[in-house]
Order: C-alpha cells, then sequence, then structure tokens
C-alpha cells in the first residue's frame, strides 16, 4: 500500500510538472542536477575519486554549464565500479528495486532504483500514455521479451505480456484474447504483426493507441501501422538505466521528462550541439540517488529543436533519433530481421544454461555471412550452443552460412559503445542515407 502511494503522489506531481512554463522547468531541472552532482560527489565512491582525479573544483559547479566540467561515466565505469564503489551510502542493495540487462554491451549491466525513484519511473511510463489520450481504465498489452511488473489497483491499469520471442502467429493470437486498448511494442515486432493481420483479427483487434519503443522506428512504419490499425503511432525513447527520456505528444513532438533526466547533446569537441545539429545524447538521471548516472555515455545521437509544441506540454522538444536504428540483419532475400530477435535469443539461451556463455557478439557481415565471436563459459557444451545456432536459423528463416569463432575476449576495437548484435550490411546503408540527409541539408 505503501508503494502504491509513492506511485500516486509521482503521478500527480509528473502530470503538474508537464504543464509548467518551460523556463521554469529548466530551473528547476538544472537545481536537480546541480544536487544530485553534490550528493554523488558526497555519497558515492566512485564519483569521489572519479571528480577528485579529474581536478574537479566543487564549489565551481554553480550552474548547468558547469557540467560539461564533469567527467563521463560509461557503461563499463558501472559494470566495473557495481556495487561497492556505485552505490549511495545509506541504501542497501538488498532493500532496493534490482534489475539487469544485457543491453548493447552482451555483458549484464546491474542497476539499482530507490522505491521513491521507482515510484517516479512509473509515474512517468503513466505520463508517456496519458500524453495520447490513454486512461486508466483501459488495457495495455506490451510485446517484451520480459515480462511487465507495474502495480495494478482494482479495475485500474490493467496490463498484459506476450513475449517478443515466440512466433507472429502466436502473438496474433494472444492478442485476440488479450483485446488490448493500447499496444505497445518493438517497432520491428509490430510492424510484422501488421503484415500478418487477417480481416478477421482486426475485427478482434482493434486498439485505441499503438505505442513503439527499444527501436528506431521511420514515418513511413508507423504510417504504416496505422493504416493497418486504424488508429494513432506513437513512439518513445528511453533506457533500461533512466527509464524515459523523450515521447511522442498528440501531435507526435517528442518531449524530453527533463523532470526525469537531464539531456545533453554534444557535438565531436564535446561542446554542446546546435538546435537542429547532431550530437551525442549524454544523460543524467535527477531521480536516482541510490545509483546515481551522471554525463552517462549511452551512445545514441539525436538532434533537439529550439521551439515549443503548440500541444501545450511545456516539456522541451527533441526533434529526431539518428542513432537509435537497432542493425536490423538484411538477408539475401531482403528480409529485415529485429537484433532484437536475434539478443533475445541469445538471452533465452542465457538464463536457460546460465555458464553457456561468459561473452559474445554476432556480427552480419554480409548478407549471407553471420558471425558469432563467443567466450566460452565454464560450462560450455558444443551441444547446447548448437540449440541457439538451430533456433538463428530458424529466426532468419533463409539459408545463411552462421560462423562460430572462439575468443578470449570481445575486441572493442577501441569504441566507446560496444555492440552485443551488429550489422555491417545496415551500418553502411544507414550511413549512406545519414550522408545524403546532410547533403540535403540547408545551411543556416
Amino acid at each position: 500500500m505503501k508503494f502504491i502511494l509513492l506511485i500516486f503522489s509521482a503521478v500527480v506531481r509528473v502530470h503538474m510538472n508537464q504543464w509548467l512554463p518551460l523556463t521554469i522547468q529548466k530551473r528547476m531541472a538544472e537545481r536537480r542536477v546541480l544536487k544530485m552532482v553534490r550528493f554523488a560527489y558526497e555519497n558515492v565512491p566512485y564519483y569521489r575519486k572519479k571528480y577528485d582525479d579529474a581536478g574537479v573544483d566543487m564549489a565551481s559547479l554553480r550552474s548547468i554549464n558547469d557540467l560539461k566540467k564533469l567527467p563521463f561515466l560509461t557503461k563499463e565505469d558501472v559494470l566495473n565500479n557495481f556495487p561497492r564503489g556505485i552505490v549511495a551510502r545509506g541504501y542497501d542493495v538488498d532493500k532496493c528495486h534490482y534489475s539487469a540487462t544485457t543491453g548493447s554491451t552482451g555483458r549484464s549491466l546491474p542497476f539499482i532504483f530507490s522505491s521513491p525513484t521507482f515510484a517516479f519511473y512509473i509515474a512517468t511510463v503513466m505520463r508517456v500514455y496519458t500524453m495520447i489520450g490513454f486512461r486508466p481504465w483501459h488495457k495495455t498489452v506490451y510485446i517484451k521479451y520480459k515480462p511487465v511488473e507495474y502495480p495494478r489497483i482494482g479495475p485500474f491499469f490493467r496490463t498484459d505480456c506476450i513475449a517478443s520471442t515466440i512466433p507472429v502467429e502466436e502473438q496474433i493470437a494472444k492478442l485476440r484474447e488479450a483485446k488490448p486498448d493500447l499496444l505497445v511494442g518493438y517497432a520491428s515486432i509490430v510492424l510484422e504483426i501488421a503484415q500478418k493481420l487477417t480481416k478477421e483479427d482486426l475485427e478482434i483487434i482493434r486498439p485505441k493507441f499503438v505505442g513503439l519503443n527499444s527501436e528506431l522506428s521511420s514515418q513511413s512504419q508507423r504510417d504504416f501501422i496505422s493504416g493497418v490499425f486504424n488508429c494513432p503511432v506513437y513512439d518513445e525513447y528511453s533506457t533500461e538505466e533512466t527509464w524515459m527520456v523523450a515521447s511522442h505528444c498528440k501531435r507526435h513532438s517528442y518531449h524530453i521528462f527533463i523532470d526525469n533526466v537531464w539531456v545533453e547533446f554534444l557535438d565531436e569537441t564535446g561542446n554542446e550541439a546546435l538546435p537542429g545539429q547532431i550530437g551525442e545524447i549524454v544523460l543524467t538521471a535527477t531521480r536516482s540517488f541510490a545509483m546515481p548516472f551522471i554525463r552517462y555515455r549511452i551512445g545514441d545521437l539525436g538532434r533537439y529543436s529550439a521551439g515549443t509544441c503548440g500541444c501545450g506540454i511545456g516539456l522541451p522538444v527533441l526533434e529526431s533519433f539518428e542513432g537509435r536504428a537497432d542493425d536490423s540483419f538484411i538477408l539475401p532475400s531482403g528480409k529485415f530481421v529485429s537484433s532484437l530477435k536475434v539478443l533475445n535469443t541469445f538471452t533465452t539461451y542465457i538464463k536457460k544454461y546460465l555458464h553457456l556463455m561468459e561473452e559474445f557478439r554476432v556480427v552480419q557481415r554480409e548478407k549471407g555471412l553471420i558471425v558469432i565471436e563467443l567466450v566460452r563459459g565454464k560450462e560450455y557444451s558444443e551441444e547446447r550452443f548448437q540449440e541457439l545456432i538451430n533456433r538463428l536459423h530458424e529466426i532468419m528463416g533463409e539459408p545463411v552460412t552462421i560462423r562460430v569463432d572462439m575468443v578470449d575476449a570481445i575486441d572493442t576495437g577501441g569504441s566507446i559503445k560496444r555492440k552485443a548484435i551488429e550489422s555491417l550490411v545496415s551500418r553502411n546503408a544507414a550511413l549512406a542515407s545519414m550522408e545524403s540527409r546532410h547533403a540535403a541539408a540547408p545551411v543556416s
């Protein structure tokens, strides 16, 4: 009951926050950022050592412009310092909400939230959907690789979860049973479902809204899905470590959740990018006191807008994402296979055989060649790993070569962000597309 009250209080706060003028929201957010930085320095061993080693004068941090004086946090830093180095004094890991993700690193990244923080994060999820017209009595169905654990309050906030790893035909059958008002899932999977639905299916599956997450989705994809379901399709941007970063409103503008996370857009020199200019996204979570994430590099790229949205919501506007593509595999036939499907297959076998593999990376080098770089675990077995390879062949659905290279360690190539699933075929296509957009962009 206490946790439910925390959520209710947080819901009220986030709802009120979004209508405040942008100038007030920024001023409040800046204060939260500086408060978090000081808290981390005083209570988290990792940050105190990191800032001292970098020669940071804490007394000089007086405005948000001073944030650039602080060194970055990377996933490797989190992995190397959890829990003793990066969990704040006064917080017991066993009494916090614990989560972990393989994400794009191929290694489990652990993190914790206190109950007030977790309640606030849940409230931001609710705001994502109330922004587009969702109401508490509507039913939500998530298509995810792991169950959703949001509390239900009587007849309100009804949720169901369909595994993203099961065949699309089974997903459709479960959607017919669930009859969601709001359908939320990975863009590639919802797109595949939309392509397979029959007229009879659509007489039963009639969502009022569709929400896309976890993958970059194009406007053409959203338009197609919207046309099939005959309802609006919205997109949101989040990370498992900081939760909601930005989300669509009814006018399809991305609003940055500045009351939850401070977002920097940095150019190649590390300075703030100009409005409309592609920049690296760096996040500072302003609510996560148990385990602070300050200037956290996630490897994504995006553009922010200096303008506002006519919807009335005072949250700042994100123009676009440029680096959220999940390296979908493009097969010889032209078929696309989401990297999340590949990643989820590995995640399933990691859970099934805990010590089968230590680390892995899957790279599509050519349309017909997929290479698995594998660091064997202490209980590695060729028979068990062959199960995984057989499953990958099923997912591809057409002849491709899958080669396994045993390695002692995954070579990052000096990259800040190591991706567990990578397609050189898809990346080259994306780079060509980005270069063409740059060439076509007007010079101001």
